[in-house]
Order: C-alpha cells, then sequence, then structure tokens
C-alpha cells in the first residue's frame, strides 16, 4: 500500500523533472539524485509507521530543492513551463497531507502557516488558519498569528479584533491573549492620531508614535507610518478614516476607555496578580506619547497598589512612570529625572523584596546613560545612580545575574575610572556559576584603573 502510493505521487512528479532536465536547470545525476531521494521520503511517510518528523525532514528537503531550482532558474534566464513551476504547490501539497495525518502537532502547523504567510499564498494561508483554529482554539499562539496576518498583512484591523475576542472567548486566563488584544486597541489608537496628524487636524507630529520596544516573534508590531497612512486609497479597512475626522476630545475610544476596559476585564479573570498587572504596564509604556497614555498607567499603578503596595512590580511601576513618554533632548527631562531618583529612595524602604526593583532601576539609568543625546551632566547622574544601587544591592545580597550584566554594560559603553571590572565580575560568577553569559563577561574584561 505504501509503495502504490508512492509511486502514484513519484508519477506526478515526472512532467516537472523532465522540464528542468530538458531546460538543463538540472543535470541527469542530480535528476535522479532528486527521484531517489523523493522515493525514499514518499515510502517512509506512507509508511504506518511514520511520524511527524518524517513530513518535516521531507518538507526541508523540498524547500531547499525549491529554492535552490529558482536560484538556477533565474542565473539561467530560462522559462519554464506550469509543470516545471510546481514546485511550492508540491510543498503546500505534502503539507497539507501532513496536517491532516498529524493534526494534533502544533509545530507542522506552524510551519504549514508560516510558510503559507513567507509566499504569500493567501487562500492556502485562510484555509490552513480556518483549520487550525477549529482544531485547537485552546492554542494562543494560533489566534494571535491570525491577528497578526490580518492587521500586518491585509491592513485590517478589526479582522484583527475579531480574531483576538475569539480566541479570548476559549481562553479567558491566557495571559498573553489578553496582553496581545491591549496592544492591538492601543496601536489602533496610536494609527488614528498619526492619521491626524497627517491630515493636519491636530498640530502633532507623529514620531512619538512608532517608538517602542521589540517584539517578540509572532506578537502584534507596534504602528508605523507607512503609504496607506498618507494615502487613505490605499487602505483597506477604512476604521481609521472615520475614528480620524471624530473628536478626540469626545470619543472615549481615542481617551483609552477601550484598554482601561480590556486591562478591568483581564484583572477580573487573572485577579490579585500583580506580575500580570506590569506586563500590561509595559505595553502602555510603549504608547507613552499619546494623550491617554498617563492615565491608563497611572490606573494600572493604582491597581497594583491596591493589591500588593509593597511588591517590587508595584514600586518599579511607580519608579518608571515620571519618564514615560519624555523624551531625553526636551527641556523637562532633568526634572523628571531626578523625580525618578527620588521616587527610587522611597520606593526601596517599602520594598517587601529589593532585587527585582535594584534590577529594574539599573537598567533605566544604565539605558539613559549610555544614550547619546543625554547632555554630559544627565550621563553623570545615571551612571552615579546606577553604581550606587549596584553597591547597595551587592551589599544587602540582592544582586542578580542580571545587574552584574547591567553593570558589565554600563562599564564597557562609559568611561569609569576607578572600577574593577574584572574583580566585579568574577564575585558574579563566583555567586553565579552557571550563568553562562556573565562568566563569558568576567574572562573577556580588562581591569581599568585611575583615580576614584
Amino acid at each position: 500500500m505504501a509503495a502504490d502510493k508512492a509511486r502514484l505521487y513519484m508519477e506526478q512528479s515526472l512532467p516537472e523533472l523532465q522540464e528542468l532536465r530538458k531546460k538543463k536547470v538540472f543535470t541527469e545525476k542530480e535528476i535522479s539524485d532528486v527521484v531517489k531521494k523523493r522515493h525514499q521520503f514518499e515510502l517512509r511517510v506512507n509508511a504506518p509507521s511514520c511520524n511527524a518528523q518524517d513530513y518535516i525532514r521531507y518538507l526541508e528537503f523540498e524547500i531547499n530543492l525549491d529554492q535552490l531550482r529558482k536560484k538556477r532558474i533565474k542565473r539561467l534566464g530560462v522559462k519554464l513551463n506550469r509543470n516545471a513551476s510546481s514546485g511550492q504547490r508540491r510543498i503546500f501539497f505534502i503539507m497539507d497531507r501532513a496536517t491532516q495525518k498529524f493534526y494534533g502537532d502544533q509545530m507542522l502547523w506552524m510551519q504549514y502557516i508560516e510558510y503559507a504567510r513567507k509566499e504569500r499564498a493567501g487562500k492556502i494561508l485562510n484555509k490552513a488558519l480556518m483549520n487550525v483554529l477549529r482544531l485547537h482554539p485552546t492554542e494562543p499562539q494560533f489566534w494571535i498569528f491570525a491577528a497578526s496576518c490580518a492587521i500586518e498583512d491585509n491592513m485590517d484591523i478589526a479582522g484583527g479584533r475579531s480574531y483576538l475576542q475569539r480566541g479570548l472567548k476559549f481562553n479567558k486566563t491566557s495571559r498573553v491573549l489578553w496582553v496581545e488584544y491591549t496592544k492591538l486597541e492601543m496601536v489602533f489608537v496610536a494609527k488614528v492620531l498619526s492619521r491626524r496628524a497627517l491630515l493636519g487636524i491636530d498640530g502633532l507630529t507623529v514620531d512619538g508614535y512608532g517608538v517602542g520596544e521589540e517584539d517578540g516573534e509572532g506578537n502584534i508590531k507596534l504602528p508605523q507610518i507607512s503609504a496607506e497612512d498618507i494615502d487613505p486609497s490605499l487602505k483597506r479597512d477604512h476604521s481609521l478614516d472615520t475614528a480620524a475626522l471624530e473628536d478626540v476630545g469626545t470619543n472615549p475610544t481615542l481617551n483609552g476607555a477601550i484598554a482601561l476596559a480590556i486591562f478591568d476585564s483581564a484583572v477580573r479573570e487573572i485577579p490579585d496578580d500583580v506580575k500580570f498587572a506590569e506586563d500590561f504596564f509595559s505595553v502602555f509604556a510603549q504608547f507613552g506619547h499619546l494623550r491617554c497614555a498617563v492615565k491608563i498607567l497611572e490606573h494600572v499603578i493604582a491597581y497594583s497598589r491596591e493589591i500588593a503596595p509593597t511588591a517590587p512590580q508595584t514600586l518599579s511601576m511607580c519608579v518608571k512612570l515620571p519618564l514615560i513618554g519624555v523624551d531625553p533632548s526636551e527641556p523637562i527631562f532633568p526634572s523628571r529625572l531626578r523625580a525618578v531618583i527620588s521616587e527610587m529612595a522611597e520606593a526601596v524602604e517599602t520594598a517587601s523584596v529589593k532585587a527585582p526593583l535594584y534590577a529594574s532601576f539599573i537598567k533605566s539609568m544604565v539605558g539613559i546613560a549610555t544614550l547619546q543625546e543625554v547632555g554630559s551632566d544627565i550621563c553623570k547622574v545615571a551612571t552615579s545612580m546606577a553604581l550606587k544601587y549596584f553597591r547597595r544591592a551587592e551589599e544587602q545580597g540582592e544582586i542578580t545575574p542580571e545587574i552584574y550584566l547591567y553593570f558589565a554594560e554600563l562599564c564597557g559603553k562609559s568611561n569609569i575610572n576607578g572600577i574593577d571590572i574584572t574583580g566585579t565580575l568574577e564575585r558574579g560568577v563566583s555567586k553565579y556559576p552557571n550563568h553562562d553569559r556573565l562568566r563569558v563577561l568576567a574572562s573577556h574584561a580588562r581591569p581599568l584603573t585611575g583615580a576614584v
């Protein structure tokens, strides 16, 4: 039975191979090797003992072969008939067989939909997404991927919102889905305000609306100004155009009402979790230049203070708040930096656990000290504060490997005299001998000497 199926599939690929040999894309020997390899894979995947890894290895071979075929066709400048250019169709056919046989294997499904997206095969991608969401409705990663495709590929924010809302019906306690849904709504607000600025409705610039931290793989990206922002006729989802013409002062959506409602719903489903609240805070902080950001951030802090007033996450949010949305080149930056330093001094006295608070503050100070836009005075203050709390963390035994890494980053990018980098990092290695990155930094460090 397996041999019959393998023979059938091999016969279907003969016209393609004959054309490739005729146009001299592949040599006779290469064609023979391809036939032999395909026959081996077909026998393996049609055998009763087949597993998902067999299909994955088969797909790797076909994808590499297709890439080689495309490169040679481009180099030779030949034109093939439809049968000889069916490499992509063959790959999708194998993927379809694999996911039908091993429908519970999430890695296979992810490879399928990622390849379809990469190849811009819209119909196949939509079909694959529909099937995987039907079979795996309790897997948040697929709902997020579907929303990402809708927003980034089709400019369809409404479609992305629908995917995440449906995903939350099946996964009410999924932290990542709640956070990504919030991010989508903040992206929508940022896009609308950017559109208003481009249309000249508001006297705002769009520089701040694209600022944010780098996303992880598969996550919804932060907004960027693109062609459709400048030319609304390119937009498929016209909800931005409608919202952009509304009054910001009276529109609850543009004032963060939806984001706040999502946060309140999320913490009802996952209550009394300050780390979850901190995840929301990190998302909202990426949109610090929006006019509604401060109100939303203060709401998150108020909730965190209510459930865990002395937790390091709560205090860290309080410390970060004054600098969120403030550019280092703005005149108000030094006064905000003083407020952060003052807030940190108070937070340390009340923190139940100090190590995460030290790590967060030192990371922020190192980030400021190594910025090229800041003046020398601000750089000195930030460096001084980072070293001060680094020493305090070591003295109190509230040190973590990350704090040592931030210290190494500061010393590597700033000219600091009188600091024994090697000795300090060796102390870190003695405390955390299994931390690979710390060991590497300690082995490459060179002692710096000078006036203290």
